[in-house]
């Protein structure tokens, strides 16, 4: 037998629903469901269905309806003794108490990893639920237990859609978020994440209308926006793409980058602070090609002015292009050419040397890239330098097989970004710190990789948002999870090939491959090994594997593995 009392109240016999009849009845076989585990008192019952009566009538009247609830439960299921009366039936035979345990159970174990099975067991849980519990009924204990399972049930919605964002699938998320916001407009964790899948799925220029029409409706309903959603709001206002190109139409109407009289007086101007800063968010699109040509079109116009320090500077930004779409060989000669420069002036050659460094490591030439990381001297100077020397040391002590010294080497860089006085791209950072830890065997590299996915699609970081889902599934084959390591695989290699970072398509192909074959589909592993050379001869990278990085059968680690690991950082970092 199975009782249901989610969105209507009934019995089911084998199959065969019978709805039960009567105000009454339903609210005596929703106050033994709510008390499942208790006996209850013929005294409680009475007060409950007839407040202050509490004659020998109410009493008759109780066992009447005892008797006729007993007749459609069946022999044997409303039992009583001296204590009172209860059902005899389990909680998986109850929807309400299934639904609560399964979305409870879901929740719980959503939270480490957000991986394939987590979503699954959270698709389950939400399945069951069938509407309101205990319709046409009010208890006072019942109501209670209905908001609370009403909560549960927006909990499992909310936690889905921050789990389909991670994964990749935006338009699920938006098709959770946008329903979640329309029944509960005051829900501002569902609002936040419908514009965080808005942003997710390229919809950019829905977002402002959207954000009016919370405002709106939070207005008519008395309240003030949340921090959450003032935060979103905070995002969108601090994207600088329109202003710098209106701002550029101002200094440069034609576009042609034409010189004025006051740029060669002055090699730091305004034009060309606009121009780099403009090409950095064309970078965090994706939008490369953009980006590259408009340096090298400003680096072209310095280098007639003799602008030796300023065209150094410019180089470096183009080997940070390079970097994202792999061209890692060109990013090296632009590094010899921009020291050749700075030789001449008195400006970035350390942060030269330490840029030098990191595209070495990324080559995997980790020797000449820890000499190039000596050759620029003590991390000490502006904070930027210092993030940046303590990332490159982090990555090199990654690469050869110190995860320790890794994790060490980059909350430092985390903890310098977060104490940084001017705006620093934390982005990065975040990203080194949980592929450290993934290496140190810490289960909490997944909650650092949250962070990432959140920092990158909350500021349309597409590069960024790729690379992370491309590690994430690394740490998943890792934690043995060649599903959910797939799935992050398969958005990670989307967002490569769509924003042309064709150094982590190869990547992101190689770590399909990996999770293809453990789970048994070795043709589409050799299709995707195959896919991820591709890849990587486009940008002539220098790998004689696309999956020579990938973790062996034998390296999935077991929790007794992670339990043995020593930590690695102190309490105030276990979270970003």
């Amino acid at each position: 037998m199975f009782v249901r009392v989610m969105g209507r109240v009934e019995v089911l016999h084998d199959g065969v629903a019978r709805g039960v009849q009567g105000r009454t009845q339903r609210a005596l076989l929703s106050l033994l469901v709510l008390r499942l585990r208790v006996w209850t008192p013929a005294s409680l019952m009475v007060e409950a269905l007839w407040p202050g009566d509490r004659s020998e009538r109410a009493f008759t009247r109780l066992h009447v309806q005892i008797h006729r609830l007993r007749r459609q439960l069946g022999h044997g299921v409303l039992i009583n003794s001296a204590g009172g009366y209860r059902l005899d039936l389990t909680p998986e035979s109850i929807d309400a108490w299934h639904f609560e345990r399964s979305a409870r159970s879901a929740l719980t174990e959503a939270a480490p990893t957000h991986d394939l099975g987590a979503l699954r067991r959270l698709e389950a849980a939400a399945s069951q639920w069938d509407g309101a519990p205990f319709p046409g009924v009010e208890l006072p204990d019942t109501v209670t237990w209905q908001s609370e399972l009403a909560d549960l049930y927006t909990r499992v919605q909310v936690k889905r859609a921050e789990v389909h964002l991670e994964l990749g699938d935006g338009r699920a998320a938006l098709d959770l978020a946008t329903q979640l916001s329309h029944e509960q407009p005051e829900n501002e964790r569902a609002q936040v994440l419908r514009m965080s899948a808005l942003q997710q799925t390229g919809r950019n220029s829905e977002l402002p209308r959207a954000f009016g029409e919370v405002n709106r409706t939070l207005t008519d309903l008395g309240l003030e926006p949340g921090p959450d959603l003032l935060a979103a709001q905070r995002v969108l206002a601090c994207s600088r793409e329109a202003e710098i190109r209106s701002e550029l139409a101002v200094v440069d109407p034609a576009g042609d980058l034409t010189p004025r009289s006051d740029d060669a007086a002055d090699p730091s101007m305004r034009g060309t602070v606009l121009r780099r800063e403009l090409a950095y968010i064309l970078m965090g699109k994706g939008r490369h090609s953009e980006a590259l040509s408009l340096l090298e079109r400003l680096e072209a116009l310095h280098s007639g002015l003799g602008h030796e320090n300023l065209c150094a500077l410019l180089l470096r930004d183009m080997v940070a292009v390079m970097g994202l779409t792999g061209d890692l060989r060109r990013a090296l000669r632009l590094l010899g050419e921009a020291s050749r420069l700075d030789e001449r002036t008195t400006g970035t050659d350390a942060m030269l040397r330490i840029v030098r460094a990191l595209v070495l490591t990324h080559m995997r030439r980790l020797r000449r890239a820890a000499d190039s990381l000596t050759a620029s001297g003590e991390p000490v100077g502006a904070r930027s330098r210092q993030l940046m020397w303590w990332r490159v040391r982090s990555q090199i002590d990654r690469r050869a097989g110190r995860p320790r010294d890794a994790v060490a080497g980059a909350l430092r860089a985390w903890d310098i970004g977060r104490a940084a006085d001017t705006e620093v791209d934390l982005g990065p950072v975040l990203l080194d710190v949980a592929c450290s830890m993934r290496d140190a065997a810490d289960a909490d590299c997944f909650a650092w990789y949250r962070t990432v996915l959140r920092h990158a699609h909350d500021a349309v970081r597409v590069p960024l948002a790729a690379s992370a889902h491309s590690s994430m599934a690394k740490a998943h084959l890792l934690w043995g999870s060649p599903e959910t390591a797939a799935v992050h695989s398969r958005a990670g290699l989307e967002l490569t090939q769509w924003s042309g970072c064709w150094l982590f398509a190869g990547r992101a192909a190689a770590r399909l491959a990996e999770a293809e074959q453990q789970l048994g589909d070795a043709p589409a592993a050799l299709r995707h090994r195959h896919e991820a050379q591709s890849f990587y001869r486009r940008v002539d990278f220098p790998s004689p594997s696309p999956v020579d990085d990938a973790p062996p059968a034998h390296a999935v680690l077991t929790p007794t593995a992670r339990g043995g690991w020593p930590r690695t950082r102190s309490q105030d970092h276990r979270r970003p």
